[in-house]
């Protein structure tokens, strides 16, 4: 961690310190209960589903935009609140990005994707680590003082928890610059599942689909 006077605030880089304050309120519009987001991802699936069949002859630039609007949009309606519909389009249009580009880089893993779907729900959490469509969270306040890697922040302090940084941490994650399907991991996102509800689900439904549709 260290303190970065253009920005006002620390730099937050080690993977148990970002996890720490990943856990204050960003002082954001109330997030939504787990229940919600659960519901409206299950009735959104139908139309990820039949979005991504619709679009896979088209390139990943448009499969990845067209998917993840499709997704935003039905989400949204779903749980009937518009507030997140921009973070929830961006989050699973950045994740659709990265995760087609790092199969694209890697063909080996592309092709264990591609014949055990099984592998689908590990891999979207591997890819989200590997390549976060969030690399810098939101900013957050400390609300009283708090010890990070040894250091004591006073309250009122502007923490900035860098995300990537995090998900390519030696020790909590060993060869972590390499891709890794079956690696299982838990990623800093895995602690705020609700902000990439909606990538990972879209991920499970389309990256195999999209995989298989390459290779014909």
């Amino acid at each position: 961690m260290h303190f970065d006077a253009d920005i006002g605030g620390w730099c937050i880089s080690r993977y148990d310190d970002v996890l720490t304050v990943l856990g204050i309120d960003p002082g954001d519009p109330q997030p939504l209960p787990k229940r919600v987001i659960a519901h409206a991802v299950k009735l959104a699936r139908p139309v990820i589903t039949l979005s991504t069949l619709e679009m896979l002859d088209a390139d990943d630039a448009a499969f990845a935009q067209s998917v993840a609007a499709t997704a935003a949009e039905a989400f949204t309606l779903a749980h009937g609140m518009e507030v997140f519909a921009a973070t929830a389009l961006e989050t699973t249009h950045g994740f659709l990005t990265n995760a087609l580009r790092a199969l694209q880089d890697h063909p080996a893993q592309a092709e264990l994707l591609r014949n055990d779907p099984e592998l689908a729900k590990d891999a979207v959490e591997e890819l989200l680590r590997y390549d976060t469509p969030i690399p810098i969270a939101p900013a957050r306040r400390t609300p009283d003082p708090l010890v990070l890697s040894g250091r004591t922040v006073e309250a009122g302090e502007v923490l900035l928890p860098f995300v990537a940084a995090a998900n390519r941490c030696s020790v909590r994650f060993p060869g972590g610059e390499r891709l890794d399907l079956r690696r299982k991991p838990v990623g800093v996102l895995s602690s705020c599942p609700t902000s990439t509800a909606l990538a990972r689900v879209t991920g499970e439904i389309a990256l195999v689909r999209r995989l298989r549709a390459a290779a014909r």
